[in-house]
């Protein structure tokens, strides 16, 4: 029973943290202060108890300010519908179905993964809808990934003789690795292909994925920007000199490979996987 009981609670809470996360989105790209009632944007009257449900409130009233009645933004729902998604995937996913066997490192690590989940939301649609990654959600995610890496090999993995055979010290050489190669596109491009943003998210996301995650996040995102980037070419709603934020991209695939990260723990499994469908894709 506590196998459907806590991932529904979790979930409950997810569309809450997205009500949350949906007030620093907007305030934090207006450059206000996220103290204070909620109000509508359009007439500034501050909204009532009724009004601040998530996701039924939004859908009651229309989509509608009860007071000047201006259109929200279908922003408001999806953020919290996609917060409450991925806090209940990971409960399902990483919490044990026996409360027993729940420790207090298992409750840091979820913890942390739901801040994590938080902090991607806020980049996700900031870079969406501003080109930019807020410095402060860059800061968590990167936090967040120094934590990941102890928590993930300390101290077994972390203090070996041989660099080499470090599983810490290859998974901080690829995240810089790889944001290396992120930073490069932005340099020799000066920003047309790649934000300098970019290049700080991918060291974050390594940190927190681990190295063989990391490449598939990083592969996908690729593969999904790409087909995005064909889709909006093929519908004419970009051109080739307009520019994609490629952040959310990057994000997508992490989720993919955060969700399905035991599938790529076997380095030779996923090299030939990898393999496999490169191939047959052509």
């Amino acid at each position: 029973m506590t196998e459907v009981i806590i991932p529904l609670l979790i979930l409950v809470f997810g569309f809450s943290v997205g009500s949350f996360l949906n007030v620093v989105i907007r305030r934090g790209i207006r450059g206000e202060s996220l103290l204070g009632r909620s109000h509508c944007e359009s007439c500034g009257r501050v909204l009532s108890a009724q009004e601040l449900v998530p996701i039924l409130s939004f859908f009651i009233q229309r989509g509608k300010c009860l007071g000047c009645k201006s259109s929200f933004s279908i922003e408001y729902p999806l953020v919290e519908f996609a917060t409450a998604l991925l806090f209940a995937a990971s409960a399902i996913l990483f919490l044990p179905a026996d409360l027993a066997e729940f420790t207090l490192r298992g409750a840091v690590v979820f913890i942390l993964i739901l801040v994590g989940i938080s902090a991607a939301i806020v980049v996700f649609v900031v870079d969406l809808k501003e080109k930019i990654i807020p410095d402060s959600a860059f800061f968590v995610l990167f936090l967040l990934g120094i934590s990941a890496l102890f928590l993930r090999r300390f101290p077994d993995e972390f203090f070996v003789g041989d660099l080499r055979e470090s599983a810490a010290f290859i998974d901080v050489f690829s995240a810089i690795l790889f944001s290396s190669f992120f930073a490069c596109l932005w340099f020799f491009s000066r920003g047309t292909w790649m934000g300098f943003g970019d290049a700080k998210l991918v060291l974050a996301v390594s940190l927190i994925l681990g190295w063989s995650a990391s490449l598939a996040a990083f592969l996908f995102s690729f593969w999904i920007g790409g087909a995005a980037g064909g889709v909006l070419l093929a519908f004419r709603r970009s051109t080739m000199k307009s520019t994609i934020p490629f952040g959310p991209f990057i994000l997508f695939g992490s989720v993919v490979a955060y969700f399905f990260a035991g599938y790529f723990f076997e380095t030779s499994r996923f090299l030939e996987g990898m393999y496999e469908i490169f191939y047959y894709s052509f």
